[in-house]
């Protein structure tokens, strides 16, 4: 049947209701601010997570090919520092928070926080949520963030608005706590699974 789509009206309904979620969400995230103090208050759960994996690479590359340069002649001390300010610079805009509000959750980047926060779900559309490796079965994820001391991979299984099975996985700190704030509070969207990592 066209136009239908599984766990909740048809496609209309669904990307009508996903947006209002989005939006409510934006608000949300920007009445929190960046500041940690104020986010604690207006968020369910955040957690600041440094740039990706691709983002500290490139910084990382850049500076040595930086400083390789520098070496053959082509650069002073001073030019040396400023790139490295750079780099620096880029790794701080590029950390990102996984936020949950009380309409969803996303990850968003400091640089272009106030543009778009990527990967949002609706909480209505999170069907489950699992700790470790992906489950066997479940589709394949749209990855956010990376591996890092202190943080545990979490993956959520939703439908989106079109109503296709999805996954959204992401690093964060406290996954339990994660887990829990994403199912909407304890024991109202099922278990957790805990997988190997």
């Amino acid at each position: 049947m066209a136009g239908v789509a599984t766990g909740g009206g048809s496609t209309v309904e669904r990307a009508v209701r996903w947006e209002r979620s989005r939006l409510r969400h934006q608000e949300a995230l920007g009445a929190a601010g960046i500041l940690p103090g104020r986010a604690r208050q207006r968020l369910r759960y955040r957690c600041l997570t440094p740039a990706g994996p691709l983002v500290r690479a490139a910084a990382a590359l850049g500076l040595a090919g930086y400083a390789g340069w520098a070496l053959l002649g082509y650069a002073t001390g001073a030019d040396m520092m400023r790139v490295a300010g750079l780099a620096l610079l880029l790794l701080v805009l590029a950390t990102n928070r996984a936020s949950v509000t009380e309409a969803g959750l996303s990850s968003d980047v400091l640089g272009v926080r106030q543009v778009t926060s990527f990967g949002f779900v609706p909480l209505w559309a999170v069907q489950e949520v699992a700790r470790g490796r992906r489950p066997a079965g479940w589709p394949r994820a749209r990855r956010y963030g990376g591996a890092w001391p202190g943080l545990a991979r979490v993956h959520v299984r939703y439908v989106d608005q079109h109503g296709q099975d999805r996954v959204r996985s992401a690093w964060v700190r406290d996954p339990e706590r994660y887990a829990e704030t994403v199912r909407g509070g304890p024991g109202s969207r099922g278990p957790t699974r805990r997988l190997g990592r």
